[in-house]
């Protein structure tokens, strides 16, 4: 049995280890346990408890409205919030996989991570698997990177395990028309996370688009020479951590103005691309759904 302290369940759920102290004293949101050395531990379903407690928080539920609730208002409120437009039985089902696979980062536990994995594909395709499992789970660790620390080496094993399954996905799409439209994929140079450039690619190809995909850490020049002899109708990019604002305000108006005849995509941090300014040819693609909904307008 995995056993946790209470500065991992600060790390992993986001608050504060005073915070769920004064938590256990006032509203006894936890019980933790003892080793027979008296020092205090939590298990596995008090963890998944408290990630499911910062659900509710995050849709305005105070602490005190949550610790109230019966075992069944409160399975019903995380039913009514785990998702939009789904129905109540597969949105619990949903944030069950996302907090299973936040576990299974937490322990480095591979098996569990193909349990989860095949579990969730033999209920839907794997588009659906990307957009209602993955891309929620890495929202999710975005929000540890904020607001507590997820180690490297944790973070790294999850990222390669979904990168693997997303480019042999990749793989067995078949090729289509060479005169459907072209995208150029990349990321610009010092951007070496190409984990969510890989799944707008795989819902790019999985609708008939032709993608090239240049990786990471692209410099400026080798995508003007690549984008001369590949003459694409879109390009892609993705900017996880920029340096400044004013490098990435740069970067975009550079994008513009020397392929103006292309339609730009870019994603990246929600609050920090959305401060920004996109001329005309640029578009912000916040979300995956964002990139659904532009292909099927």
């Amino acid at each position: 049995m995995i056993k946790y302290s209470i500065k991992d369940l600060e790390k992993f759920s986001g608050i504060k280890a005073h915070t769920i102290r004064i938590w256990e004293q006032r509203y006894q949101l936890l019980t933790p346990k003892c080793t027979e050395t008296n020092i205090r531990y939590y298990d596995e379903d008090q963890l998944k408890y408290l990630l499911n407690v910062t659900l509710l928080l995050e849709h305005g539920f105070r602490i005190s409205q949550i610790c109230a609730m019966t075992g069944a208002e409160f399975n019903a409120h995380l039913k009514e919030v785990a998702g939009k437009g789904l129905n109540s039985k597969e949105d619990n089902m949903l944030n069950a996989a996302v907090n299973e696979l936040v576990l299974a980062m937490l322990e480095l536990d591979e098996q569990r991570f193909e349990k989860i994995m095949s579990s969730s594909l033999l209920q839907r395709s794997f588009e659906e698997v990307l957009i209602k499992v993955i891309y929620p789970f890495l929202k999710r660790i975005g929000v540890m990177w904020r607001i507590g620390e997820v180690s490297t080496a944790q973070e790294h094993f999850i990222y390669q395990l979904i990168r693997q399954k997303i480019i042999v996905a990749i793989d067995s799409l078949i090729v289509r028309s060479k005169s459907s439209e072209k995208y150029l994929l990349f990321l610009p140079k010092s951007e070496f996370s190409d984990l969510l450039i890989l799944l707008f690619t795989y819902i790019l190809k999985n609708r008939g688009k032709q993608c090239i995909y240049l990786g990471a850490d692209i410099p400026f020049k080798d995508l003007q020479q690549v984008a001369q002899i590949t003459k694409p109708d879109v390009l892609f990019t993705f900017v996880k951590a920029p340096a400044s604002k004013l490098d990435t305000q740069a970067y975009i108006y550079e994008l513009s103005e020397k392929f103006g005849d292309k339609q730009i995509l870019i994603s990246g941090n929600p609050y920090f691309m959305e401060e920004l300014e996109y001329p005309k040819n640029v578009l912000l693609i916040l979300e995956a759904n964002d990139l659904i909904e532009m292909l099927t307008d």
